[in-house]
């Protein structure tokens, strides 16, 4: 197996500070300071950086940098329809589509969320749900639908990271991920369809009435961005 490139490694560490948060939104980034923290030279960090700015999770600013990527509630509305009609297209062909072995994947996923649920490991249970979403993308069979569907769910996952950690709304998602995989085990796409519209309809809703709240912690914490309410 080849080792990473000192490039990769700075795309991945730096892309996992920005979906984890810290990284926040609309922090400046200093090409110096982040070589001295991953402890190599600038060349791969710059390097990283223009990868990460492809991405949108990055932005540079004339005379100024980079900066991590910002939101305004507009956008992070459009970025949900998006995703939905992504993963709607995604589960439905999923049904259709979806090999033996990808079927058992999910199957350990959603068990392993249950498990991670009644812990109360939250870090596990965020990873494990994104892990649902992306198997489903990937069984789709649809190599363009499911690049779309991760590019997606990066750039709205800093979100979904730190609205998922300051609520108990994660309880919720898990009955709903049981039914999507029941429906996928029956090959019934027009259910899978439907149950995964629902399930990201209702996320999308939920975040959206947190951010329009100023007084919610997931309000305040995306204030470094800032939000703007077009």
């Amino acid at each position: 197996m080849l080792k990473p490139s000192l490039t990769d490694k700075a795309y991945r560490q730096t892309k996992e500070w920005i979906l984890r948060y810290h990284l926040k939104p609309g922090v400046r980034l200093h090409v110096s300071d982040l070589a001295h923290a991953l402890q190599m030279s600038q060349t791969p960090v710059r390097e990283a950086l223009s990868m990460l700015e492809k991405e949108r999770l990055i932005e540079r600013q004339p005379q100024k940098g980079y900066r991590v990527g910002t939101f305004s509630l507009q956008e992070i509305e459009d970025l949900y329809d998006l995703r939905i009609a992504l993963e709607v297209l995604a589960a439905r062909q999923a049904a259709k589509r979806m090999s033996a072995s990808a079927r058992k994947r999910l199957a350990d996923i959603v068990s392993e969320f249950g498990r991670f649920l009644k812990a109360d490991r939250k870090q596990h249970i965020l990873q494990r749900g994104q892990d649902f979403h992306v198997v489903i993308l990937e069984a789709s069979g649809n190599r363009s639908l499911a690049e779309m569907g991760r590019a997606i769910l990066d750039r709205i996952w800093v979100i979904q990271n730190i609205n998922l950690l300051t609520t108990d709304h994660l309880s919720e998602a898990h009955p709903q991920h049981l039914q999507i995989l029941e429906a996928l085990e029956r090959a019934d796409a027009k259910r899978a369809a439907s149950l995964m519209e629902k399930h990201l309809t209702q996320a999308k809703e939920f975040v959206l009435s947190r951010l329009k709240n100023g007084d919610d912690i997931l309000s305040r914490m995306m204030q470094a961005s800032p939000l703007e309410q077009k």
